[in-house]
């Protein structure tokens, strides 16, 4: 499972890259992303749910990338773990 820290919400929503996501996709494994102290993991599934796409342009290096928007909604803490 990848740990991808995200800064901020937009909207209630969370951007992850789209390389990122496809990788997680293509190899079966859900994503772990952390905010300030709160988790929420995504499971292959729901990275196939995109809520929005969003086309941007890098400021360092001009290449274009999609951004994944996703809801935010952090695990319950006092909920166990299923293993």
């Amino acid at each position: 499972m990848k740990i991808f820290r995200v800064k901020k919400l937009w909207h209630g929503r969370i951007s992850l890259r789209d390389y990122v996501v496809e990788k997680q996709i293509k190899n079966n494994e859900p994503i772990k992303v952390l905010l300030n102290d709160e988790e929420m993991i995504l499971s292959v599934r729901e990275l196939e749910k995109r809520d929005s796409i969003t086309k941007v342009q890098s400021k360092y290096n001009g290449l274009t990338y999609k951004l994944y928007d996703y809801v935010w909604s952090p695990k319950d803490k006092r909920q166990g773990e299923l293993l």
